[in-house]
């Protein structure tokens, strides 16, 4: 019986397993037990998991090729790994959260005056920044 449950265990991981790309950010969990990636700019930290509001939609998620496409040379930003929950709904209307191996984009600015007010995406796509020099 060992046997099966090792091979499961091996499936599961290979299946949820994350970007080969290691993500460099920090993260903390705040009251109600969400996970949150920390950005330099005050009132602008992404979700990473927890409650489906603030994730976002699977058919947001694409690769780091199909970003840096659109994105273009990017100037001040990049494609980072943000290997996080996304949410869906089923058929029947329920929402449900899964784990996958997605990307964010990164955008570095001057000075904390330039901070936006809020969390931001674009394409769907979250946004975390950092200021130069921190």
């Amino acid at each position: 019986m060992k046997r099966p449950i090792a091979f499961t265990a091996v499936l599961v991981l290979s299946v949820a397993g994350c970007s080969s790309d290691q993500a460099d950010f920090e993260t903390y969990a705040d009251a109600a037990g969400s996970v949150m990636i920390v950005s330099d700019c005050p009132n602008t930290d992404q979700l990473l998991s927890g409650n489906p509001d603030g994730l976002p939609h699977v058919s947001s998620t694409q690769s780091r090729d199909e970003i840096e496409a659109w994105l273009g040379d990017g100037g001040n930003s990049m494609v980072v790994p943000r290997n996080g929950e996304v949410w869906d709904r089923t058929a029947d209307g329920n929402v449900v959260v899964t784990q996958v191996a997605d990307y964010m984009i990164e955008v570095t600015i001057e000075k904390l005056s330039d901070c936006p007010g809020m969390p931001s995406s674009v394409n769907g796509i979250p946004i975390i920044y950092r200021i130069a020099g921190d």
